[in-house]
Formats: structure tokens, C-alpha cells, sequence
């Protein structure tokens, strides 16, 4: 009854149904009986008017498609269960559906086309030639008496730095005027006066801040930057800029006394004393940039090969995604009081690039997802984390947690060998084992 052709490059699976004549014309004159009889001309009862005019007023092609709608809900499990029997992993969805042969001469059988997007299988997509590079985290003694002091902040408040020969120093708060320019000429969005910025915060282009750093008030200079390839003012992308900023003012958290009773009071559990916080900053640092940087590169290197395979995921995979992108984007503006026209517009670019671009974010999105889960059908974690490591963590949480932290590790460590970056899992091994001292 049923024939089907599978693209997997474009994975989907059309199936050819015939929908016998006979069955169809008496289903047809069926529904147009039916029409027919609630019809209302005037100066008739309904369905009581002259039979060229009542025919005159049925909507056909809305019979027909509730016709074949009727035919593929009847035979929709007959199809998949036709598509279960070839082995063919798809999604119980009719995406589309085309009549052939519906206009030629009468008496012929109809021909009806569904489509289903298919699942792909991507447990073959291979790695070999994917070049990502991995970075470990590289966490300094000075990252880890920032991030003390940083931690003990909430314990105090920031006041203005009244010393005259006071620089700016990392997660102080500095009050800015500035004015950016793109080949000598001044950008919309570039231009602020008393902007508090808070250095360390990484919420100005990559590089700004940190040029910012060891200055004092009053300081008028140059702060030259480069903005990303992948910025979202495309006109902006991948240009060099300078900003001239003023430093009007710096704020400041103000000092504690960090020793071992008051380490006591933090409320952290298993930490009792300075060297303990140490300990436990330390790994708290080292283990936040791994699990992002790991996670990254996972990503990075997933998305790459999965750029490369022949197959690719059928768009309805990641429809709902690209409506959400859509809709925060949207609910972002209106936050913000801008009107989406207008940040078009801003943007030089146009409402179908912007979609483009949900498109494609989605798309990562989503293919980063099946393609991690069919790789990881086999992937088994190592007990060894659990046993060498997990103790360790519970510096940082509880007992489960130290366990969650200690299964990531060890399945990304398995993942990484599963897609041949043996190198790679020997690294974060490594890292775990010697430069967390352990």
C-alpha cells in the first residue's frame, strides 16, 4: 500500500499513499451532500434551492482537504508502523502533503504524498579532522586573593576613593565619560557621560577594561579596541575603534579584615580557616572556568563536525527554538523601550537577517544537543572520579553535589576519548589530578 524515498541529507521521509477513486468519490459526494443542505440562498429554505445554485456556493477544496485529512488520520498508523518496519527513526509528524495526479482524467486513483522529518543518525560523524583548540584554565594566586576579597564584599559597601594618588584597581566601580569612533568618526551607541563601570565586570568590549586599570581620577586618554567578527551591529564587526574616556570618579569596596574567625562566621560549609578558604576558592575558581571551558569545547568541536557530516537536522527540530530566540529578542527591546523597527534600522540590517540569524543560532542549539546524545548512548563514567575525587569536592557543597560534580567531569572525560581527543581527556585528567594538588 505504501513506497516511500528517504533523503537523509535533508532528513526527511516522504510516503506515497493510494487513495482508491471509488473511495474517494463517494467520501466526496458524501460531504458535498452534507454542504449542500445547509446552504442558505435566499427565498429557500436552506438546502432547498436549486441544485446548480447550491453547488455554486460549497467551498470544494475545503472538502477535499478534509477529505484527505479524514484518509491520513485513518492511515497514520498504518504509515508509521510501515516506517518502524524499513527501520527509518522519525518524527510522527506530517510536516507536508502534496496530491499528485489529482487533476488528471477522472477514474484514476489518487496519489498522496506526506512528508515526516526523520531523525538522523549521527553516532557516525567523525571527529578526526575537527581542530578546536583546548584551553585549561589558568587560575593565578592573584585571581585567587581577588576573588577572596571579592567574596568578602558583601560583608562592606563601596565608597568613593578620595586619595589623590589612588589608581583603579579590579572590581572597582570607575564613573566614565566617553565617546567612541570608527575611522575618526564618531558611532551611534559609542557616547555616555557618568557611566558607572565596574572593572573586571567584562561588560564592554574585550579589552576595555582592562585598559582602565591602574589609572586615577581625572585620567584623559585613548582606550582602543576591536570589536568582535560576530558583534550584532554587523556595520561594527570586526572594526577597530577608539574611545576617549575621562575617569571621573572611582568607587571602592571597602576592607575587611579577613582571618581565620571571621572565615568561621561565612557560613561556608567545611571551611574553617583562612588556608581552608584558600582551598576552597581556589577549586571553586579553577572548577567554574573548566566546566565552562570544557563545556565549550565540547560544543565547539561537536558543531564543527557536525557542520561537516552529510546530514543535517530537519528545520521542525529546531522551530520551537527559533520562536523562543525570537520572542526573548523581542521581549529584550520592549525591556528596553526600543521599538523593533527602530533597532533594525540601527543595525543597518533587515527583519529577514535577523531571523536569519535565529535560524542559525538555533540550529547550533539544537544540533549540539542530538549530536551529544547520540554520541554519548555508550559512553560510561569512570568509578575513579568518584573514589579519587569526589571527597575532594565536598570543600565546595554536599555530598550529592560533589558526586554531580564528579560524574560531569568523568563523562566529559569519556566523551572525549569516545570522539578520538584522547589527548585532550589526558589533559583534564591531568589538571584535575596535579593542578589542584589533590
Amino acid at each position: 500500500m505504501f513506497k516511500h524515498k528517504h533523503d537523509k541529507k535533508h532528513s526527511v521521509v516522504v510516503v506515497s499513499a493510494i487513495y482508491k477513486y471509488d473511495e474517494f468519490k463517494t467520501e466526496f459526494d458524501k460531504l458535498v451532500s452534507q454542504a449542500s443542505s445547509k446552504i442558505k440562498v435566499p427565498g429557500y429554505r436552506p438546502g432547498k434551492a436549486p441544485k446548480e445554485q447550491l453547488l455554486a456556493r460549497i467551498d470544494y477544496h475545503s472538502i477535499e482537504n478534509k477529505i484527505f485529512s479524514n484518509f491520513l488520520d485513518k492511515n497514520k498508523n498504518e504509515i508509521f508502523k510501515y516506517l518502524d518496519d524499513k527501520k527509518i527513526k522519525f518524527l510522527p509528524v506530517f510536516s507536508n502533503v502534496d496530491i499528485k495526479d489529482k487533476k488528471d482524467k477522472e477514474n484514476k486513483d489518487l496519489e498522496i504524498e506526506v512528508s515526516l522529518p526523520t531523525i538522523p543518525d549521527f553516532e557516525n560523524i567523525k571527529f578526526d579532522d575537527v581542530k578546536v583548540k583546548f584551553e585549561l584554565p589558568k587560575i593565578t594566586k592573584e585571581d585567587i586573593e581577588v576573588e577572596m576579597s571579592h567574596f568578602t564584599s558583601h560583608l562592606t559597601k563601596k565608597t568613593e576613593v578620595k586619595e589623590k594618588d589612588a589608581k583603579s584597581q579590579l572590581h572597582d566601580t570607575v564613573n566614565i565619560d566617553f565617546k567612541g569612533f570608527i575611522n575618526n568618526e564618531p558611532f551611534e551607541g559609542g557616547e555616555a557621560s557618568g557611566y558607572d563601570l565596574e572593572l573586571g565586570s567584562n561588560s564592554f568590549i574585550a579589552g576595555f577594561e582592562d585598559q582602565l586599570l591602574n589609572k586615577k581620577v581625572g585620567y584623559k586618554g585613548d582606550v582602543k579596541v576591536k570589536f568582535p567578527k560576530n558583534y550584532f551591529v554587523k556595520e561594527y564587526a570586526d572594526k577597530d575603534a577608539v574611545f576617549e574616556v575621562k575617569i571621573n570618579k572611582i568607587f571602592r569596596q571597602d576592607s575587611v579584615k579577613v582571618d581565620d574567625e571571621m572565615i568561621k562566621n561565612i557560613g561556608i560549609k567545611n571551611v574553617s580557616s583562612l588556608k581552608d578558604f584558600e582551598k576552597y576558592t581556589s577549586l571553586k575558581l579553577n572548577l567554574e572556568q573548566l566546566s565552562r571551558q570544557l563545556t565549550n569545547y565540547v560544543n565547539e568541536v561537536i558543531f564543527e563536525g557536525y557542520s561537516k557530516f552529510d546530514t543535517k537536522l530537519n528545520e521542525i527540530f529546531f522551530k520551537e527554538r527559533v520562536n523562543a530566540l525570537r520572542k526573548d529578542f523581542e521581549k529584550r527591546l520592549e525591556s528596553f523601550g526600543i521599538k523593533k523597527r527602530e533597532y533594525i534600522t540601527m543595525l543597518k540590517s533587515s527583519e529577514e537577517e535577523i531571523e536569519k540569524e535565529f535560524v542559525t543560532l538555533a540550529e547550533k542549539e539544537v544540533a549540539i544537543e542530538f549530536v551529544r546524545e547520540a554520541i554519548m548512548k555508550d559512553v560510561k563514567k569512570s568509578n575513579d572520579w568518584e573514589t579519587k575525587y569526589a571527597k575532594e569536592f565536598e570543600i565546595l557543597t554536599n555530598e550529592d553535589e560533589a558526586k554531580n560534580i564528579s560524574l560531569f567531569l568523568s563523562m566529559n572525560e569519556s566523551l572525549l576519548t569516545k570522539i578520538g581527543k584522547d589527548k585532550e581527556s589526558k589533559e583534564l585528567v591531568t589538571f584535575i589530578s596535579k593542578k589542584l594538588k589533590f
